[in-house]
């Protein structure tokens, strides 16, 4: 695509330019439009490009270590900003060197978030887990984890299987309309008390983390 556009950028000074801003998502821009800001929005940015925003706090420009209480306000921020509207949420640590960086890949990768939002638009994310409750029964649970997943797959926009660790047969994500989740983890504990090998574990509603990938 040829067509480039301007930046909306405003006038900055050298020194709001040289500090970095944390990312937690993309949003459209009118889910904020005539809202006041709550107490758990205050230090909270919202820089535009066209119609989208995205989310973000003024931090030091410095690569952030994964740790417990950083993880835990990530998911606070997302999770009232998906309380507001579709949300693309952004993985932990993501920081730009202030706003040009910032805008320049909302302009770079508008038409893939503008897709991207509109596929995950009125959806929610719920996880998956299945065990086996006796190791010797490793086999049966595998079978009965694929068909209690093809199942639950039918009643969800998409799925993504998540790798298969030492704790567990089968691990998903699935995206769900936010309407129908309480029916979708209904029927996936319905389902998975037909099988009594497995034990069932399942969580949510999520913001959609895993069906959107970001490039910074």
């Amino acid at each position: 695509m040829n067509e480039r556009f301007p930046l909306e950028e405003t006038p900055r000074t050298k020194a709001a330019e040289s500090r970095g801003l944390y990312l937690y998502g993309v949003q459209r821009a009118r889910t904020w439009r005539g809202r006041r800001v709550t107490q758990a929005e205050e230090g909270l940015l919202r820089v535009r490009y066209r119609d989208l925003e995205a989310i973000v706090r003024p931090v030091p420009f410095e690569a952030l270590e994964l740790e417990a209480g950083g993880v835990a306000e990530h998911q606070r921020v997302v999770e009232m900003a998906m309380r507001r509207g579709t949300i693309l949420p952004a993985p932990f640590g993501i920081v730009f060197q202030g706003r040009r960086p910032l805008l320049r890949m909302l302009q770079e990768q508008y038409l893939m978030l503008d897709e991207a939002l509109g596929f995950v638009d009125g959806q929610c994310e719920i996880r998956l887990h299945l065990a086996t409750v006796e190791p010797a029964e490793i086999q049966s649970a595998s079978d009965a984890a694929l068909q209690l997943y093809s199942e639950l797959r039918r009643h969800a926009r998409a799925a993504v299987p998540f790798p298969r660790d030492d704790n567990h047969v089968l691990s998903a994500a699935f995206l769900v309309d936010k309407g129908a989740w309480v029916e979708f983890i209904q029927r996936a504990e319905e389902l998975g008390s037909h099988h009594t090998e497995l034990s069932v574990d399942i969580t949510g509603p999520w913001p959609p983390y895993d069906f959107v990938r970001f490039v910074s």
